[in-house]
């Protein structure tokens, strides 16, 4: 029996862009309140050490996550893949730590696709497949094009539709 070989496809790559802009955001936040806090330590007179140690945390914690919100989002794009087949749906993701998560039609309860303020500006869009059980019992595609996401719902509910038992 010949197996057919899995078309993996990525996300949209303007994922990769709303991303960077969501953590952007985080970052800015969590900036202003490092700045914020630094101030008052300082102006409430923290120990000697801490005056010159405090800030140089700071900038260091501060810069690493700028490069997470600019970098990150396009490293982890690289890393994250789906398929849909005749047995079902999976999902390759993953940096360090991989994952393979495969969904069998079988176990599929419906499909959910939502989008945000953001995501409508970038026609992005998230499925979330709920499935039979209670541990992990929905997984999430994020950052596909909206219309693909719509496409895969529809193609779960065919799925889902035709494997039921009347």
């Amino acid at each position: 029996m010949t197996e057919t070989p899995i078309e993996w496809r990525e996300l949209d790559p303007a994922s990769v862009t709303a991303n960077r802009i969501v953590n952007c955001i985080a970052f800015a936040v969590v900036l202003v309140a490092s700045v914020i806090g630094a101030v008052i330590a300082i102006a409430f007179g923290i120990p000697a050490p801490w005056h010159w140690l405090l800030p140089l945390i700071l900038v260091f914690a501060n810069l690493t996550l700028l490069w997470w919100a600019f970098f990150w989002p396009s490293i982890e794009h690289r890393h994250m893949r789906w398929s849909a087949g005749p047995v079902g749906v999976e999902i390759k993701k993953g940096v360090f730590w991989k994952h393979r998560i495969a969904i069998p039609w079988a176990r599929v309860q419906h499909a959910d696709v939502s989008q945000g303020p953001l995501a409508r500006q970038f026609s992005i869009g998230n499925l979330t497949i709920h499935t039979a059980g209670t541990k992990h019992a929905s997984i999430d595609i994020e950052g596909l094009n909206h219309a693909v996401a719509l496409e895969l719902r529809d193609e779960v509910i065919r799925q889902r539709k035709a494997g039921d038992v009347v």
